[in-house]
């Protein structure tokens, strides 16, 4: 057998294998199977505890009381600045000052003025009384003599505006402008507040303010991060409207002293005492079980009802170690879904395998 004979028997059993593999491969791809997401595997809780709310407990913190901004009357450049945040003034302490050259040396000019206006009347009465001037006459001495005081009074004004002082004993805050700054009127040079009573802010929902039903001047008791005991307090005020970065309503608690300073941040517990009358009932679930919503108020669970899972709206009134209390939403015997939340809402196939307790 020659060589050209061999080279055609080859390629002749070659091209069929080739043809059958591609057909096996081309079968392969073209029938592949369909994905299918894998089951999940749910845990339920069932709600049984049931629990009285009395005192109700809130998480705060403390804000600076009165907290003012100070401000020159007048423009001018700022020579003297006595503080740095966080000194401590007195009621009437010089804090800055302005330039006053101008204002001395005018003031100067106007007691000579005034001085001289002051001679000038009194010579004046001496010759009415004797009746050697006329009324006219007297009139005029003493209309200058009235307008020299005018202008001597108003330059002693205002060179006290270039004084700023401590409106109250405070701490202070900030300090926005340094010596030799150019100020304009009005513009901040520096805020305080008082230091002889703390405030203390807390967020509620809507349902929880209207429950609670506040009136000025409750007691109420606050327990602050920095303090052993506890100290008493009263409600200030408390928002019309809910605020801007929390979307919930501010409640402003007010302590008028304390054992020892508490500077604005510090972490706080207020304590409502609240009457049987008002007493609530309530459910405690875990709080793993609470899926959280668009704003920090807002929260849900998971339920398991008629073999089926739907997302069930809850209000939390707070969350303690034990877990998380419920005061709307959810009834006795409940059952919710406590684990692969996050994966519940894309309608996956589920199967519940156990319960957990509390």
């Amino acid at each position: 057998m020659d060589q050209r004979t061999r080279h055609l028997m080859k390629r002749t059993l070659t091209t069929p294998l080739v043809a059958i593999m591609c057909t096996l491969l081309s079968g392969c791809f073209s029938e592949q199977a369909a994905l299918t997401p894998p089951t999940l595997h749910l845990k339920t809780f069932e709600v049984k505890q049931q629990i009285t709310l009395g005192n109700r407990e809130f998480n705060g913190v403390s804000v600076p009381a009165d907290i003012t901004p100070l401000a020159f009357v007048n423009a001018g450049e700022m020579t003297h600045l006595s503080v740095k945040s966080g000194d401590t003034v007195v009621k009437g302490q010089v804090l800055a000052t302005l330039d006053d050259t101008r204002i001395n040396q005018q003031l100067k000019q106007a007691k000579v003025a005034l001085d001289l206006a002051n001679k000038q009347r009194a010579r004046a009465q001496q010759l009415k009384a004797k009746k050697m001037i006329s009324r006219a006459e007297f009139d005029a001495i003493n209309g200058k003599q009235q307008l020299a005081d005018i202008q001597y009074q108003s330059l002693q004004r205002r060179l006290s505006q270039t004084r700023l002082l401590a409106p109250f004993d405070a701490t202070i805050a900030t300090v926005e402008k340094e010596v030799a700054e150019n100020v304009t009127s009005a513009e901040p040079i520096l805020t305080l507040y008082r230091h002889d009573r703390v405030q203390v802010d807390i967020n509620v929902t809507e349902e929880m303010l209207l429950s609670l039903r506040p009136k000025l001047g409750t007691q109420v008791q606050i327990q602050f991060e920095s303090l052993q005991q506890p100290v008493n307090g009263r409600l200030l005020l408390w928002s019309a409207e809910p605020t801007a970065n929390h979307g919930n309503y501010l409640m402003r608690f007010e302590v008028n002293q304390t054992p020892t300073k508490v500077l604005p941040g510090t972490a706080a517990q207020v304590v409502m005492i609240t009457n049987k009358a008002s007493q609530t009932l309530a459910y405690l679930i875990p709080a793993n079980t609470l899926v959280a919503g668009n704003n920090p108020s807002e929260f849900s669970v998971w339920l398991y009802k008629n073999q089926q899972l739907t997302q069930q709206d809850v209000t939390v009134n707070s969350i303690t170690k034990d877990g998380a209390v419920i005061s709307k939403g959810l009834q006795q015997g409940d059952l919710l879904i406590t684990n692969q939340l996050s994966k519940l809402t894309h309608h996956r196939p589920f199967t519940i395998v156990g319960k957990v307790s509390q």
